[in-house]
């Protein structure tokens, strides 16, 4: 399969362009095909059975194809336990991945709604989660998450469905990015002592896979809003993680914290930027379905996220050190708000 590299134009921007999604994902999976193959090699001196294995999987994928989102999460695994020089954590890496090639399980070919249920990517969501970086809620409790039962999946997969018609409807460009980009999206809860205002998570650790908290009573009375802001976000963040790993964007990323336009707690211009990528493209698609519905529910969401772009906006082009590209990506993301 030839997969024609598009050009920097058409890559490195907030406009929706499911051609280049291609190019990027081979991008993404060849860099996780090489740095497992370096990490087996480490590993074969003191595990040479699983490690070779391990390297028969790793050898067959294919990086053009959709993979399954766990053998990311497997890559970062396996670099942490040899970094802490922890042999039973590389073996269970290892051995995982030889699994997972014995099964057939390293591709993800359909699109796929389901709910936590503690495998390796819940673990290390749930790692990020508890991590001095992690959300708390507004009383400064940690987020937990919990799987929903099978009546709320069964009616989160019908509600999902539905929106995703109403992205191909409202903006189809938007929604070809989707349909490339995100392989499943997890359904959690929270339990209702937290209090946590988390919503949305998608990490490089388990790209293509999308966490969404299942909505509260009040916010079920506009399913569609509330699943086409989250689900653009999310996909916009995994997006946005494949064209950092072309280009860093911009390189003074963790040196500072700043006000951020989503969260309550100071972040890093590295998040920043992330938020003011993801709330052009949220704008973008709620600006059309506030026109089509005229409800103040769509309206009051579409407001929301302007008022947040322009606040992330503002921060980044203040404190940011950007490359050619961050510049181009950033110009992008006004041009979207302004039409």
């Amino acid at each position: 399969m030839t997969i024609v590299e598009p050009e920097a134009d058409t890559l490195f921007t907030a406009r929706p362009q499911a051609a280049r999604i291609p190019a990027l994902r081979r991008h993404v999976n060849e860099t996780l095909v090489r740095d497992l193959g370096q990490y087996i090699t480490s590993a074969a001196s003191l595990l040479p059975h699983t490690s070779a294995a391990a390297s028969r999987t790793v050898r067959h994928i294919a990086p053009a194809r959709r993979l399954n989102p766990h053998l990311f999460t497997l890559h970062w695994m396996l670099q942490g336990a040899l970094r802490a020089q922890q042999p039973g954590g590389v073996l269970t890496a290892l051995g995982r991945l030889a699994r997972a090639g014995g099964t057939g399980d390293c591709y993800r070919p359909a699109f796929t709604v389901d709910t936590v249920r503690w495998d390796l990517a819940d673990a290390e969501a749930s790692t990020f989660l508890l991590s001095k970086d992690g959300p708390r809620s507004q009383h400064k409790e940690v987020v937990e998450i919990a799987d929903v039962p099978a009546t709320e999946l069964n009616q989160g997969h019908r509600r999902i469905d539905e929106t995703l018609t109403v992205l191909r409807e409202l903006d189809p460009a938007m929604h070809a990015e989707f349909s490339e980009l995100v392989a499943t999206v997890r359904l959690f809860r929270r339990p209702a002592i937290t209090g946590s205002t988390t919503t949305g998570i998608s990490s490089l650790r388990y790209w293509g896979q999308m966490y969404l908290r299942y909505p509260d009573t009040h916010e079920q009375d506009d399913w569609t809003a509330f699943l086409l802001e989250h689900l653009v976000h999310e996909a916009s963040h995994i997006l946005l993680h494949a064209l950092m790993s072309r280009d860093p964007l911009l390189t003074n990323g963790f040196t500072a914290r700043h006000q951020a336009p989503i969260r309550s707690d100071h972040r890093p211009l590295y998040g920043i930027y992330h938020a003011m990528f993801v709330l052009s493209r949220v704008h973008r698609v709620l600006a059309r379905y506030a026109d089509a519905v005229a409800t103040p529910t769509a309206r009051a969401a579409r407001d929301l996220a302007l008022q947040r772009f322009h606040m992330g906006y503002a921060t980044v082009m203040d404190h940011a050190d950007l490359t050619a590209q961050g510049h181009s990506v950033a110009a992008s993301c006004k041009e979207i708000v302004a039409a």
